[in-house]
């Protein structure tokens, strides 16, 4: 089966960037990586620290030089991250982005239409749209964790059924895998059976039965 080996960095720098880079392969024990990735990068500042002349996207394209990479993309979190990403995507051409995608947070028309105006740009340019979230019910707000990520997880499995199928309707993105490995079986299992995107009225009922909120407001 083939893999598909991905890492990232949190720096901003040149030197610390390289630095990261070269520790995960060895943590990996490979020798190069499909694709780094400059994570959550979606503060100003520290966007144009990486983005610019010593920034951690030299050390990026670097190993990618180097051979040690084959692609390089940018994350995020947030509201405002699709339009970074889109900022993002005119200061350099990323092989692909990474935001979240979701029917309740799709909901609120900001993120809504600067997604979709994401979308457009990657289209176009063919950049690989990555999505995470797919399964996020809503944030923890002081209740004990019951799973491994930071957020609550739908845990139903026609729930997660539904909330996979609903992003996967989309052709152009792609779904990336929960964090918790309790539920991600669940997840994959969807993934197979996926024939159609459930309607709004499907996704209405889901989010109100299961009290779902956007986990960015």
């Amino acid at each position: 089966m083939p893999v598909f080996v991905a890492t990232k960095t949190g720096k901003r720098t040149y030197r610390e960037a390289r630095e990261e880079i070269r520790r995960s392969l060895d943590r990996l024990g490979v020798d190069k990586v499909d694709s780094i990735q400059l994570h959550n990068l979606v503060d100003v500042i520290e966007w144009d620290t990486a983005l610019s002349s010593g920034g951690a996207l030299e050390a990026a394209i670097e190993a990618r030089e180097e051979g040690l990479v084959r692609f390089i993309g940018v994350t995020g979190h947030g509201l405002s991250v699709p339009e970074m990403h889109r900022r993002s995507l005119e200061r350099f051409p990323f092989d692909s982005v990474l935001c979240p995608y979701n029917w309740v947070q799709a909901q609120d028309e900001r993120y809504a239409d600067r997604f979709e105006a994401l979308a457009a740009v990657c289209a176009e340019r063919q950049v690989a749209l990555q999505t995470i979230k797919s399964l996020a019910r809503r944030r923890w707000d002081g209740r004990a964790h019951t799973a491994a990520t930071w957020y609550e997880p739908l845990r139903d499995p026609a729930d997660i059924d539904l909330a996979v199928h609903w992003v996967l309707g989309r052709p152009e993105a792609f779904l990336l895998t929960t964090g918790d490995v309790e539920i991600l079986p669940l997840l994959l299992d969807a993934a197979e059976r996926f024939e159609r995107r459930p309607s709004d009225e499907e996704m209405a009922g889901l989010a109100a039965r299961q009290e779902a909120a956007p986990l960015f407001v």
